[in-house]
């Protein structure tokens, strides 16, 4: 299931008061995106490419080594 399946979904089974509150965050998540300087690389990664990224993150940059100084 993809994301956009998975986010109808639940909004498909949100209590009817919930579905105004979820309306409004996307629209507020929508205008600060659109205005926000970095707005214009959000989404040009693959899913394959963000994962192997963020592997190589953890794998790479969470290490410290005591002796290097």
């Amino acid at each position: 299931m993809t994301n956009r399946e998975q986010l109808l979904q639940e909004i498909q089974e949100a209590p009817d008061d919930l579905v105004p509150t979820l309306l409004d965050f996307l629209h507020r998540v929508k205008a600060v995106r659109e205005q926000h300087p970095l707005a214009k690389f959000a989404g040009i990664l693959s899913d394959s490419e963000a994962e192997e990224i963020w592997q190589a993150i953890i794998k790479d940059c969470r290490q410290v080594d005591e002796n290097e100084w």
